[in-house]
């Protein structure tokens, strides 16, 4: 563009008169030079497709056919842009940003102190840790490998928490009976509808596994956008989201391969690595508040039994008249179908009348198989000041609950603040 307005100066200069007759004559000169060539140029264009029209083997383009090489160029140049598209879609994936350093800090505590916790903590795997701090303050064994149990449910709830929204409706499926047979459940069926915030809570309340199930199922359609995927499939992609959020957490020692946490060999984790995980899941309000919950009762989106007209025939015609107004027209059998659901949380910690109440006690998450013992992952807040203690295998159910209060007892006094809490030890 600054080429061409120097052109344009040049016509319109203040050169001499004299200049400007010379430019003119030779501009003439020039242009009558530049007339003649580009008559003789057109006469050949013309004598050209008149022959090619003649011989018949003229095809007109709209575009010019471009060169092999430049082609080439285009095309590779195209897939590296598309392959380039793809990788930085897999490498966004999801992401869990945390700036917790977990930081070690085992000499908080004095002497008298350590060994007051070392002979009260029998527990095999145990960690405490300030949350307010970015602490640990007590540590046994707690990067050596362990069995997470349901403690499990804590990742599921932060994965599934990363793809589903609080009001998102999910249909229970036949997802619900690749459960272990004597495993846990929320007492889900198929067809029943639940919101995402209520499924949470029958997967953590309760422990209930069928939950846990629909849950990753229904996270890992979402995620891959295919309605299609087999359970089968949708528990591996799930799986493989569970794997990546813990890495992206920074566990060092855990593989999931379900997300109810029933026993796999291949189904491991530490002390260390759970307590990252709740640290984490504390931070979305959703799980935390299903965690924190005693008791919890919904109205069902859908019974999954509900009445048709086909339905409400077969009933008059099974039971008579008489009797038909004294059934549920949700059963074509008369027997009533539930439109509620209520679950108990199994964390004493937070029940009031279980003997280990503690009101400054806030989560988390029991859990329990023969391999891994009896296990919780637990919370307490005061004035805002929140400490982790994740005791897993334990001896007995009520001693998990006994050593995590005598954690954060010990913890909060650190910062003098009484931590009160029931303590009805029992066998």
């Amino acid at each position: 563009m600054a080429k061409l307005n120097d052109e344009y100066e040049d016509i319109f200069s203040d050169s001499s008169f004299t200049e400007k007759s010379v430019k003119k004559k030779n501009r003439k000169k020039n242009g009558a030079v530049k007339i003649a060539i580009i008559g003789c140029i057109i006469a050949l264009i013309g004598g050209s497709v008149g022959f090619a029209v003649l011989s018949g083997v003229f095809e007109p383009q709209s575009v010019p056919t471009e060169s092999k090489v430049v082609s080439k160029v285009k095309e590779e140049s195209q897939e590296s842009s598309e392959e380039e598209e793809e990788v930085s879609e897999e490498s966004e994936g999801v992401s869990y940003n945390t700036n917790l350093q977990f930081k070690s800090d085992l000499n908080r505590f004095n002497k008298t102190v350590k060994k007051l916790l070392d002979q009260e903590i029998v527990s095999e795997y145990v960690v405490m840790y300030d949350l307010t701090e970015d602490r640990i303050l007590y540590n046994k064994n707690g990067n050596k490998k362990c069995y997470p149990a349901s403690t499990t449910k804590l990742m599921t709830a932060v994965v599934s928490s990363k793809i589903l929204s609080k009001d998102t409706v999910i249909t229970v499926g036949d997802e619900i009976h690749m459960i272990d047979p004597e495993s846990t459940t929320a007492g889900l069926e198929e067809g029943m509808q639940l919101t995402y915030e209520m499924m949470l809570d029958a997967m953590l309340l309760p422990s209930g596994n069928d939950a846990a199930y629909t849950l990753a199922v229904n996270s890992a359609r979402a995620y891959k956008e295919d309605d299609q995927l087999s359970n089968e499939e949708a528990i591996k992609v799930f799986a493989e989201l569970m794997n990546e959020a813990a890495e992206q957490l920074g566990c060092k020692g855990s593989h999931f391969t379900a997300p109810d946490g029933i026993h796999d060999d291949d189904h491991y984790t530490t002390a260390e690595d759970l307590t990252r995980i709740a640290a984490y899941a504390r931070s979305i309000p959703l799980v935390m508040n299903a965690c924190k919950k005693s008791h919890a009762e919904w109205e069902l989106i859908s019974n999954g039994h509900e009445s048709t007209d086909e339905d409400e025939e077969e009933s008059e015609v099974s039971v008579g008249d008489d009797d038909s107004e004294n059934l549920n027209v949700d059963s074509p059998l008369g027997f009533e179908y539930s439109n509620t659901v209520e679950w108990d949380n199994t964390n004493a910690l937070i029940i009031p009348d279980s003997g280990q109440y503690s009101k400054f006690a806030d989560g988390m998450k029991t859990g329990f198989t023969d391999q891994a013992g009896t296990c919780v992952v637990s919370s307490a807040t005061i004035s805002g000041h929140t400490i982790i203690a994740t005791v897993m295998n334990s001896t007995t159910i009520y001693q998990k609950y006994h050593e995590a209060n005598k954690l954060f007892e010990v913890g909060f006094k650190l910062y003098d603040m009484d931590y009160t809490h029931q303590d009805d030890y029992l066998e």
